[in-house]
């Protein structure tokens, strides 16, 4: 007995229809911040127990233009740092003593803990500051130091893992050494980063280079955060690398 198209397709079982799935509008992705050069200083308050302290920090966006100082005292940071923070420089409100130098983790990552001693060069011709970095557990990572508390804590100054000299008046870099074994885990970054929130705190010239580098600092020059770059004079002599020829100065060796 034949069967009709009508009961045929009524024998066959229906298939159920794909279940229509339950999407939740999201917002998009939000676009990335675009990279600028703007580089300005917050001055926050930092409330404690202990005697009252600032922190003045470098912050990297387009909220208020290049070299603009902005007073945010009067807001309770809570321990906050504005977005962009480039580098903490917290510091004593009775004698500007600095506390310690913090440094963003985006610079800082692959660097090892540090403390650091500043240091001036009273005998020189023109008047230079340095920066030292040091390992170890003398004092705790981000700590500034004076020289003599170097030397009191059992430290020669000659254990540095690396150091930054600089010339106050112009802020030309003159010399940037990093010990072989720590290059190329951001340690100079970081020296040179906590260096420049030390010299906006003293007043000094923005730091800078003047475009005589080794390979090393032209290797460091091309990965330099945004912030830097309008600073960095482009390569214009090749030096030999600090180990090769100790007895170069006046020059700005940036190694990485």
């Amino acid at each position: 007995m034949s069967m009709t198209a009508a009961a045929h397709d009524a024998a066959i079982p229906a298939i159920p229809a794909p279940a229509t799935p339950h999407l939740r509008a999201v917002p998009p992705l939000p676009e990335p911040a675009p990279e600028t050069t703007a580089l300005w200083w917050a001055r926050l308050l930092r409330r404690g127990p202990g005697p009252v302290e600032y922190s003045l920090v470098a912050v990297n966006s387009d909220r208020f233009p290049d070299g603009t100082p902005v007073d945010m005292t009067a807001v309770d940071a809570r321990g906050r740092r504005p977005a962009g923070w480039q580098v903490d420089v917290r510091h004593r409100a009775s004698d500007n003593r600095v506390v310690r130098i913090d440094v963003a983790e985006e610079l800082s990552d692959t660097c090892p803990p540090m403390w650091f001693a500043e240091l001036t060069h009273a005998s020189s011709a023109v008047p230079a500051a340095s920066l030292l970095a040091f390992r170890g557990n003398a004092f705790r990572p981000g700590t500034v130091v004076r020289p003599h508390e170097v030397a009191a804590a059992g430290v020669r100054m000659t254990d540095r893992i690396a150091e930054v000299r600089w010339w106050i008046r112009s802020g030309l870099v003159d010399d940037v050494t990093v010990e072989p074994v720590y290059r190329g885990r951001g340690v100079a970054r970081t020296l040179v980063t906590a260096a420049e929130g030390l010299r906006f705190l003293r007043g000094w010239a923005p730091l800078r280079s003047d475009g005589r580098l080794t390979d090393a600092g032209a290797a460091w020059l091309e990965s330099a955060p945004p912030a830097w770059r309008p600073r960095l004079a482009a390569r214009s002599e090749v030096l030999p690398d600090a180990d090769v020829e100790e007895e170069l100065t006046g020059v700005a060796r940036l190694l990485r």
